[in-house]
């Protein structure tokens, strides 16, 4: 299971050292007001005297906007170029770079392409509040990631908009290390991943961070093949280190994942100590064990750990892992477990799946904690909840598993023998049950039952007996 180092709230990747060598080049203090003379936007071109770095420092100097000709490819950028505060780059041509190049966004800098505007082997590092980035293709295996979102100084940045750009044959294409600031007021939006070594979208140690917004993009055929630990999700997002009381200071939070279609990948949306979160409007196909094979991460279309208070709603998935819901963990000692949520409007078919992958898979207790089920269909998959909370409301469940791959349905409620028990909700268990449809392929009664002191409270249209042990 993938998990958050508890030694160091920003050790969970090793991304960290190319995080802090980015944090170390200082920000310009760049006059905000313009010179006498200074033109509004320039090409690029009229700067060029055999040093692409020297032109881009002049044109930035004298105009507001530095645009790159749609005829033009800039070639061999091989150190950091500061975007002043205020300035917009505009990407009609090319930009190439030896892997070490990088543009840095301060405040209120953009960086915006047309039709054909694209980078190749160039980290666009934000820095600033008000940035912009848009309508790029941007490719390339620089050291981790295309777009850097971090740096070390302590300060809040808001209002960063990302959008309608097209990353792809890379390792990152975004990456947020959250740890030492704050950033209130993100869109990532209406864009398209492929060909990835790493995430897609990784949001890592974000605990200060709020009002995140990452929606309708296409996410397709990432796959670790170099072997590293922890890469090639869609989008991961996760907090500090793992408590059962779920403190606010350590969770990643305020954030919705909506409307997202996935392919070809170990792992599509991912989320470690959260709080206060939507997942909602994913559609997933192909989300197998063949993808990233040695990175070490659970194979699921959405991975849940250690998380409170979220909601999960309308999910359709074929020939696909199903959901993870699960514990937080740090190496094999369980720390907390999923509580309070909502999980409605779930697909899962995977009728023409030649092998068996993990359904719904589901661990939630804790006193005072609910979990609700609702609207829940599988095909050649099976439904696993483990532990206890205080209230449980399954509705409208309908599970067909074949013989072979065992029940369709799992109630594994007695952990008093198991290291994991001490996360039951002990006293005054409620599970209500309604229209619920655990069968094999023959329509027989599939289900495996094990739990105590568990209060039925509610029980009607089941498919199955209802047995508790003494």
């Amino acid at each position: 299971m993938r998990h958050i180092e508890k030694t160091s709230p920003v050790s969970r990747r090793s991304v960290l050292r190319f995080g802090a060598a980015l944090a170390a080049l200082p920000l310009l203090n760049i006059p905000v007001a313009r010179a006498a003379g200074q033109r509004e936007e320039v090409s690029i071109k009229t700067y060029y005297r055999g040093d692409w770095i020297a032109a881009f420092k002049q044109a930035f100097n004298e105009a507001d906007v530095v645009e790159i000709p749609a005829e033009l490819v800039v070639d061999d950028v091989n150190t950091g170029i500061f975007i002043p505060t205020g300035k917009t780059l505009k990407v009609n041509g090319g930009i190439k770079g030896n892997g070490r190049g990088r543009f840095v966004l301060q405040d209120g800098c953009k960086v915006l392409g047309t039709k054909g505007g694209r980078m190749n082997n160039i980290t666009l590092d934000v820095r600033g509040s008000d940035c912009e980035i848009r309508n790029l293709d941007i490719s390339g295996r620089v050291p981790v990631t295309l777009i850097y979102i971090g740096g070390k100084q302590k300060r809040i940045m808001r209002n960063l908009l990302i959008d309608n750009i097209t990353a792809h044959d890379a390792n990152y294409a975004i990456l947020r290390q959250g740890f030492h600031n704050q950033l209130e007021g993100v869109r990532i939006t209406n864009s398209h991943f492929s060909r990835l070594q790493g995430d897609a979208i990784e949001w890592n140690v974000a605990i200060n961070d709020k009002d995140i917004l990452i929606s309708d993009h296409v996410i397709e055929d990432i796959n670790c093949t170099d072997g590293k630990t922890n890469w090639g999700i869609g989008i991961g997002l996760a907090g500090s280190t793992y408590d059962n009381r779920y403190p606010e200071k350590q969770t990643v939070k305020n954030f919705v994942v909506a409307n997202i279609s996935g392919r070809n990948c170990r792992q599509l949306v991912h989320v470690e100590n959260g709080k206060h979160f939507i997942i909602r409007n994913i559609s997933a196909h192909n989300i197998t064990p063949e993808f990233s094979k040695n990175a070490g991460i659970d194979n699921a279309t959405v991975a849940i750990y250690g998380c409170d208070n979220f909601v999960i709603d309308n999910v359709n998935m074929t020939n696909s892992a199903g959901m993870l819901v699960g514990y937080g963990t740090v190496k094999g000692k369980y720390l907390s477990i999923p509580q309070n949520f909502r999980i409605n409007q779930v697909i899962l078919d995977n009728r023409n799946l030649p092998y068996k992958v993990r359904g719904l898979q589901i661990s939630a207790g804790n006193q005072t904690s609910f979990v609700a089920l609702t609207n829940i269909r599988l095909m050649h998959a099976s439904l696993e909840l483990h532990n206890r909370p205080q209230h449980l409301f399954l509705r409208n469940v309908d599970v067909m598993q074949t013989v072979a791959r065992g029940p369709a349905l799992k109630l594994n409620f007695d952990l008093r023998n198991d290291v994991r028990g001490h996360f039951m909700a002990k006293k005054e268990t409620l599970l209500s049950m309604g229209n619920i449809n655990a069968v094999n392929e023959y329509g027989q009664s599939s289900v495996d039952v094990d739990y105590i002191g568990q209060q039925v409270v509610s029980a009607q249209k089941l498919n199955f007996p209802v047995r508790q042990k003494q």
